[in-house]
């Protein structure tokens, strides 16, 4: 510690003397001042010392009066908590006597309001006897209303047995009223001669509307609310019904109706036949016709008056449309054994659905017919059929003789149509018609599955087709073929925008991204794009590919093999054709121009426009490559030569083309290039001497088609720059 200290003060002294030794006069100054801090440290010491002891008496002063006011507290505490204790046995045993006098208060209240709800339910009983004794419909329509306003006030309670009661009683008074006004409202209908037999309604109905609409509108006003309403009794587990009973005077309207189609299509009447379901569908169509005038004018007028967004008629055709939907459900069973009477019932259901909806607006998110068709073994059934039949269909249109014919409905031929592609697309068709009204996604989605399955099968057997059309391209079936399977993507592609198929694309790619957690908002997005189609359409492109290049192949091996002579003719020994009077061709390129044009007309009149515009494009593209290097770079040209290769090609070949575009020679771009170095005079003087590709710039001639590479051989092949003439 000393050693900690003495090193303390050196480090200060050197601190205030520094490395001047003549600083020490400082000495005395600084040793005083710390004789000063010394004797004021001493002071402060002894005056501490001094007060401490009276400090110290005092603390423990208030250290005793804290403990003793701490003693007083807790006595105080421990008294209080006795007397709360005593009072608390006091105050809870009043609680308990005041709480069970409010429970049975509470019970005296709420049987004073149970007994008021059944005396208010007698009162209103005796009110609607009274009325219906008098027959004030009015007050007794008002009574009734009380009722059921009562009812819904206490449906949700939890006094059962009253609510119960008091529904009962809705029930009774409902029936009774029901009754009353139905039996009022058939007689006028009866007076009315409805339903409808021929045109026996228009005389009677202006007299009895005066009565009829009254009635109807007793009949609406007597409606149970929501929560009062009787679930009806469904007789099938799987016939679906919107759930929502007809209004009372439709419900009136078709009940005549339906016991006329009981009598004629449910029992042993000749009219009742498995194999005739268009019977009764026309003969409910029938009735919609000559009865939906007669409810728009006389019974709609009604809901108007009463404030109801309800549209009568269509109620009525609900009604209706319910007859053929329990009709179908007892009748599909026994026929989905039998391939021809289900079919046809099934082809009956979707026209009848589909001429509702066309001649009728019948809504869409209604029962319709289509619904039976959609359950489960129902709907198996009617997807296997479809797939048989339409494997049927296509086994035909492949196996007729007029298969690969043009089809004669079209009023357009640009497009080559055979029977075949026309067959295909129009059963395609035919099957989006049957289920695109389907209302569930995956209904439609089994049948675009079907479709796109079908589509597929006509793609394997153009494939096993083409093995025995490809020995003669342009003498077989090969472009009507071609023809057909760009009609088909086509068509397809077309398709494929449409709203149906889109909104398919949409559903299907939400389907397959289900379970698969780890995609990216990306990644669902871009399986969102495109259409249904985009695979299929891939697939058939290929084969339009493959079958453009077999002809187009064809057309060149047969002008290549014409072209033999003209290629070996002597280009460096011939006279310049200007020195003619007439420049003719050259006669060894008679022959494959001949060829050449024959096929290319033979082409155009094969393959649709579209077709034939890509046909000639890739000839022109590949007979340019031919001659640039079969004929050019592998001959030599005089002067003569040159100008009668030129004159060739600018007024034979280029024509020949010139019937398709106005610049053929943009299709010809290397052979134009080539005949202009091959005519090019005079040459400059370093390429007499070494010709290299740097110097292609000399020419001053700008090349887009040729290489300077190219360029230098195509010259290389003038008389006057080849090594070795031939």
């Amino acid at each position: 510690m000393n050693d900690e200290l003495i090193a303390r003060v050196i480090d200060q002294l050197n601190l205030e003397f520094g490395s001047d030794v003549e600083n020490l006069n400082k000495a005395e100054g600084i040793c005083n001042k710390l004789q000063e801090e010394k004797e004021k440290i001493e002071n402060t010491l002894s005056s501490v010392s001094s007060e401490v002891p009276s400090q110290v008496t005092a603390v423990i002063k208030d250290v005793e009066n804290a403990c003793k006011n701490i003693e007083n507290y807790d006595k105080e505490y421990h008294t209080l908590e006795s007397n709360f204790n005593s009072t608390k046995l006091e105050v809870n045993d009043m609680v308990n006597n005041l709480e069970e006098c409010v429970n049975k208060i509470d019970e005296l209240e709420r049987l004073q309001l149970y007994l008021k709800n059944i005396q208010a339910v007698e009162s209103i009983n005796q009110e609607l006897d009274d009325s219906l004794n008098e027959d004030d419909d009015d007050q007794a329509l008002v009574e009734f209303v009380r009722l059921c306003k009562l009812c819904s006030r206490l449906h949700k309670s939890k006094c059962t047995h009253l609510v119960s009661f008091i529904r009962e009683t809705v029930y009774y008074w409902h029936n009774r009223l029901k009754d009353k006004y139905s039996k009022q409202f058939e007689d006028v209908l009866k007076s009315i001669s409805w339903p409808v037999v021929g045109s026996n309604i228009l005389a009677p109905v202006i007299a009895s509307a005066d009565r009829l609409q009254p009635i109807a509108k007793y009949l609406l006003k007597i409606e149970l609310p929501d929560e009062l309403q009787q679930k009806p009794v469904v007789r099938s587990s799987v016939l679906v019904t919107s759930g929502v009973p007809l209004p009372l005077p439709i419900s009136l309207l078709v009940r005549p109706l339906r016991k006329r189609f009981v009598y004629h299509f449910c029992g042993t009447k000749q009219t009742n036949r498995l194999d005739k379901p268009e019977w009764f569908f026309t003969q409910v169509l029938t009735w919609i016709r000559d009865h939906e005038q007669f409810v728009s004018q006389w019974i709609q007028p009604v809901f108007n008056e009463l404030g109801l967004t309800v549209d009568a008629r269509i109620e009525f055709i609900r009604g209706l449309v319910q007859l053929t939907l329990e009709k179908l459900d007892s009748d599909l069973p026994s026929l989905q054994y039998d391939d021809a009477l289900f079919s046809h019932a099934v082809d009956e259901t979707l026209g009848f659905d589909k001429e509702l909806k066309d001649s009728f607006s019948y809504p869409e998110g209604l029962p319709s017919a289509v619904t039976i068709l959609t359950q489960a073994q129902i709907f198996l059934r009617w997807t296997h059929l479809e797939k048989k039949f339409a494997r049927e269909k296509m086994d035909a249109m492949l196996n007729s003789e007029t298969a690969w014919h043009p089809f004669s409905g079209m009023e357009e031929d640009s497009l080559k149509v055979t029977e075949v592609g026309e067959a295909f697309l129009t059963l395609l068709s035919t099957i989006t018609d049957r289920y695109q009204n389907l209302r569930q996604p995956g209904h439609r989605l089994q049948f675009l599955d079907l479709q796109l399955e079908l589509i597929d099968d006509l793609r394997v057997r153009l494939i096993q087709l083409l093995h025995s059309e490809r020995n003669s391209p342009l003498d077989s079936n090969l472009p009507a073929i071609l023809n057909t399977t760009y009609y088909i993507v086509t068509a397809l592609e077309e398709w494929g925008t449409t709203p149906h198929f889109l909104m398919l694309q949409h559903y299907k790619s939400q389907l397959e991204s289900v379970g698969k957690t780890d995609l990216t908002k990306m990644q669902i997005a871009a399986m969102q794009q495109g259409t249904v189609f985009d695979s299929i359409i891939q697939l058939f492109n290929r084969i339009v590919d493959d079958l453009l290049d077999t002809v187009c192949e064809a057309v060149m091996l047969e002008t290549k093999a014409r072209s033999r002579g003209y290629r070996r003719d002597r280009w460096f020994a011939m006279s310049s054709p200007h020195d003619e009077v007439a420049p003719q061709v050259t006669p060894s390129a008679c022959p494959m121009f001949q060829v050449l044009a024959f096929k290319l007309h033979q082409l155009e009149q094969l393959l649709s426009h579209l077709l034939f515009t890509s046909a000639w494009k890739k000839i022109a593209t590949q007979l340019n490559t031919f001659i640039l290097e079969e004929l050019i770079l592998e001959n030599t040209f005089n002067e003569g030569g040159a100008e009668q290769l030129q004159l060739d090609m600018t007024r034979n070949l280029f024509p020949l083309f010139r019937q398709y575009t106005q610049h053929p020679d943009v299709y010809f771009c290397q052979v134009n290039e080539a005949c202009t170095l091959l005519t090019m005079k005079p040459l400059p003087s370093e390429f007499l001497r070494n010709i290299k590709p740097s110097k292609v710039d000399l020419l001053k001639i700008h090349l887009k088609a040729l290489t300077d590479h190219q360029a230098c051989d195509v010259l290389r092949r003038r008389v006057e720059l080849a090594l070795d003439v031939i």
